[in-house]
């Protein structure tokens, strides 16, 4: 019957719900990410395998906290577009270039997510083209070209680890399907690997949210009754 105390447990049992509120699940949500990658190309003709790096941007919508459904632009890097030097044993030099671009649609399904842990895993198809020209030692000459269309397909593991809820590091591992035109001289099948920071922007908002303004809102209630 008292009435500061009716007005606490109110403001009490509110902030509660707010603060569920914040923290829900979701059935869906949008989700976006930057993908490097770091691989190896065979070059049938030199025998050699060409190191790349391939950037990507993806974007889709996650289910239930379990299944993510996108696509991803990949695109080689300016790094890995830089003319290659080929020795062959009669030391004759030549320079190779290569470039590639596609876009994949992609589905990752969550093995397991706990509170330092989590482990996805990933598979693509894709669709894209690929050129690659072999050049003299001037590099002013074109002695020879390749290009044409490129299936891509593949699947890996990747495992996240959070020392904090919001932000820690993770690592991807997994292995390429290319599929070119039956003339090249190119291998794209392959391992792949990827590492960097990962970082949950709704945990972010979340925290700033629920921290910054929720909390001290109804400390600052109470404290006045």
């Amino acid at each position: 019957s008292d009435p500061k105390q009716l007005r606490t447990d109110s403001l009490k049992a509110k902030f509660q719900k707010d603060s569920a509120h914040t923290y829900r699940f979701k059935k869906v949500r949008p989700t976006i990410g930057i993908d490097q990658r770091n691989s190896w190309i065979k070059n049938e003709r030199s025998d050699k395998r060409i190191p790349v790096s391939i950037n990507g941007f993806q974007a889709g919508i996650i289910l239930y906290e379990k299944h993510t459904i996108g696509i991803g632009l990949y695109n080689i890097s300016e790094g890995s577009k830089k003319a290659v030097k080929l020795t062959d044993n009669n030391n004759v030099i030549r320079y190779e270039e290569l470039y590639i671009r596609y876009a994949t649609l992609y589905y990752e399904y969550v093995i397991f997510d706990t509170r330092f842990f989590e482990m996805h895993m990933p598979i693509e198809l894709g669709l894209g083209k690929y050129v690659y020209n072999l050049k003299d030692e001037s590099r002013s000459q074109l002695l020879w070209q390749e290009q044409g269309p490129a299936r891509i397909s593949g699947g890996g593991i990747e495992i996240i680890l959070k020392p904090l809820k919001w932000v820690g590091v993770s690592g991807l591992a997994g292995y390429r399907f290319a599929a070119l035109n039956k003339k090249t001289n190119l291998n794209l099948n392959g391992f792949y690997y990827a590492y960097g920071v990962w970082i949950d922007l709704r945990q972010v908002y979340r925290d700033i949210k629920f921290f910054g303004f929720q909390r001290p809102k109804y400390r600052k209630k109470v404290k006045a009754i």
